[in-house]
Parts: structure tokens; sequence; C-alpha cells
């Protein structure tokens, strides 16, 4: 403490005057002894006035250094005296405040990172350069990817068309179609730009849209059934009532008249029942849903023996006690409704249908139903969700749409996915929200 003081700018100035004093009485008197005393203190006062800036300097670089490498917790020594003293004070308190400035810049990152990852919509990054900057998890989920790291991976699942709508510029909108292991995905894509670390950056802002669009033509379908069955019904049940009356008056029976009739009540029976069937897909019951194991629904499909013995049933549940939360008379129907289909396209060869339940990390429940008949047409894969929409001669064309409504219903969705997927040229993706 005492060499300290010694040191401090106090004494450096007293050493200085002192020296000068004892300097100019040695000139003044020719003394060597006084001249070389003086000339002694005023070159101590100068070398500790240098070390002292020196070692001021030093302290400084040794915080700035610091502050560089995010080290906030350092401090300098607050034994200096003077005005160093007070010069490493501040420069400890400015510290101070930038450690605190750093956890609240920390905090708020943390933050915004947790509802970028926890919100549905995806959110791109990107630089000038086209790099990726920052992208949250509903992103990744949407081209149905670990993580994303360059947009080149995305040429796998959408070629060039993909890669092309990072090309957009702020205020762009568009809407492309593209088809993943999860099925087909409709994306709104809208982009912002602004300014992230002094650099301008593009916000790529990506939103499904499927099932809001399959929710509206769902319901337009609905609609316009219920009118035209209305109609239809009010037309027929008439024609039906009184040529069946007719067909039982006795001068009616073995009149020419008969036959014709007998068509007509014939074809309006026909139609009625024909009809009737499509109400149940504008009035489908209102789902009660329970959690049950998929393994269960299943073992009550082999036994409705709606495979014939040579189609080869598989199952595989993973794990065993997989779970869902619907209502397990309305999935029951689906697995019938897709069941029948892919037996129809096998038709009477030889066959195999697999199903394969499993979970994946967001703990959704998929489950694919696979066939090995005919790979589907490319002509008629868009239109097999639509209501009557049937290439059966006898087929009613609501199977499968009303598949998607019970799905719709259920919080879930079902959709076609790309023919060869996992090997198989037919596969139909069930998945529980």
């Amino acid at each position: 403490m005492v060499y300290r003081l010694f040191r401090s700018p106090i004494f450096q100035l007293g050493y200085l005057m002192i020296g000068t004093v004892l300097l100019t009485i040695g000139l003044m008197h020719t003394s060597i002894k006084w001249i070389v005393g003086g000339t002694f203190l005023i070159l101590l006062a100068l070398y500790l006035y240098i070390r002292s800036q020196k070692r001021l300097k030093e302290s400084c670089n040794l915080i700035l250094e610091a502050i560089r490498n995010n080290d906030y917790s350092f401090r300098l020594p607050a034994d200096a005296l003077g005005g160093a003293k007070s010069l490493q004070q501040t420069l400890n308190e400015f510290g101070k405040l930038m450690g605190e400035q750093k956890q609240a810049m920390e905090q708020h990152e943390r933050f915004y990172e947790q509802i970028l990852s926890s919100v549905t919509t995806g959110v791109i990054v990107l630089n000038d350069q086209n790099k990726i900057v920052q992208v949250n998890k509903a992103a990744t989920t949407l081209f149905d990817l670990p993580v994303l790291v360059t947009i080149s991976q995305l040429k796998k699942i959408g070629g060039e068309t993909i890669v092309r709508i990072f090309d957009m510029q702020a205020g762009e909108k568009k809407q492309i179609q593209f088809t993943t292991s999860k099925g087909e995905i409709q994306l709104s894509i809208r982009v912002v730009k602004t300014v992230l670390n002094l650099q301008p950056v593009r916000i790529f802002i990506l939103n499904d849209i499927r099932d809001e669009m399959e929710g509206k033509e769902l319901e337009s379908w609905i609609k316009l059934t219920r009118v035209l069955t209305h109609e239809v019904m009010n037309s027929l049940a008439p024609i039906s009532s009184i040529t069946e009356t007719f067909l039982s008056r006795k001068d009616v029976v073995n009149s020419p008249l008969y036959e014709g009739l007998y068509a007509i009540h014939e074809t309006s029976t026909g139609l009625i029942n024909f009809v009737d069937s499509y109400r149940k897909f504008s009035s489908l019951q209102d789902p009660h849903p329970k959690p049950f194991y998929i393994t269960d629904l299943l073992s009550q499909l082999q036994g409705l023996t709606i495979v014939p013995e040579s189609i080869s049933l598989t199952s595989l549940v993973e794990p065993e006690d997989l779970m869902v939360y619907a209502d397990p008379n309305l999935i029951r129907q689906v697995f019938i409704n897709l069941l029948k289909n892919a037996v129809q396209a096998i038709g009477p060869a030889e066959g195999k249908i697999h199903i394969h339940a499993y979970m994946n990390k967001d703990e959704h429940v998929f489950i694919a139903v696979s066939n090995n008949g005919p790979m589907i047409p490319d002509e008629v894969v868009e239109h097999i969700f639509v209501p009557f929409f049937t290439t059966k001669k006898e087929g009613s064309g609501i199977g499968l749409s009303l598949s998607r409504q019970i799905m719709k219903l259920s919080r879930g969705n079902i959709s076609l996915l790309k023919s060869g997927t996992n090997g198989w040229n037919t596969t139909f993706l069930i998945e529980f929200e």
C-alpha cells in the first residue's frame, strides 16, 4: 500500500515540483549535488507518469478485449489511486452495464426463439446470398426434414419449383403444391424484408393452407349434396309412390302399361336408394371420441373378412400399445373404405395389403394403408377425394370423400402418397394430431 502511495499522481506531482526547485537552485549555485538530485526527481516523476499511463492503457485494453470476447464478468482491480482509480471504477461500471445488457438481450432472444419454435407458421430467414440465417421447427416440419441448412436440400422434395420461391422479393405472395412422405402440401408464402445485425434479410412466412382449402371444398360439397338430395328426393318420392299404386291395380297388372310402369317404379326406387346413400356424406354423425388401441381396431377388421384369402393382409404397430383418441366407429369405417378400395384395385389376382401404424417425434400418430395393386393414374389422383367421383361402374364415389370428412371431424387428415413410397404402388396415410 505504501509502495502504491509513492507511485500515486500526487507524489508524481510532488517529485516533479521538488525536482524542479532543486534543479533551479543547483543551476543558480552551480551545485552538482543539487542538479543531480533535482534531475533524478524530475526523471522519476516522468518515469512514474509514463508507467502509470502504460498500466492504464493495458487495463483499458484488457477490459475492451474481454468485451470483444463477450466476457462481461471481467473487472479491473479497485485498489488504484487518484484519477486511475476513478477511471477503473468507471470502466468496471461500464462492464457491469454491458453484462446486464447482454443478459437482457439473451433473455429476449430465448423468448423470441421459444415463440418462433412454438408457432405453426413456418419461418425461414435468408440473407442477400440466399443463405439460411434462421429457420424454425414449423418450417422443417412442413418440408418433412429433420434440419434445414441450405436451400438446395429442398430440391429433393420439389425440384427447382420449390427452390425458385426463394427468389421472391419483399411484398410478393405465392402458393405452391408439392408432395412429401406425409402427403400433399399446399403452401401460402409471403415475404417481408428487414435488417438483422446491420445486414438486409428476407423473411419467408410459410403457411400450410391444405386443411383450410380442403375444409372449404368439403363444406361446399356438403351444402351442394344436401340441396341436390332434397330436390331429387322430393321429385322421385311421388313417382315411386304413384307407380307402386298403379302396379297394384287389377286393370293394370295384365295390361300393356304394366311393363312400362314397372320400369319407372324400379328406376325411381333405385334412384331413391342411390340418393339416400349420398345423405351419409352430408349428414355424418358427430364423433364421440375416446382412447382406443390400434391393435384392437385391426383385430376387428380381420374379423370382418373384407379381404379375401387370395390377398395377404399384414400389419405392424409400433409400439404395440399405440393408442389414438378418436371415435372408433368412425375410424373403423375409414379403414373399411380403404380396405375395400384396395381389394377392388388388386382384383381377383393374388396381392398384398399392409397396415403400418407408428408415432413420430411430435407424437402424431400415422397409419399407412398400402397395397401392391395397379398404380393410380395421375389424371385420377387429383380427383380421388372429390365426392361422387369414381372409376368403378358400380361405385358411388363417396368412400374416400367420406373418409376425409371423418378424419377432418377427428382433427386428423388422410392423404395419398406418391406411387412407389416405401416400395408400395398405393399408400393412403392417415394422420392423427
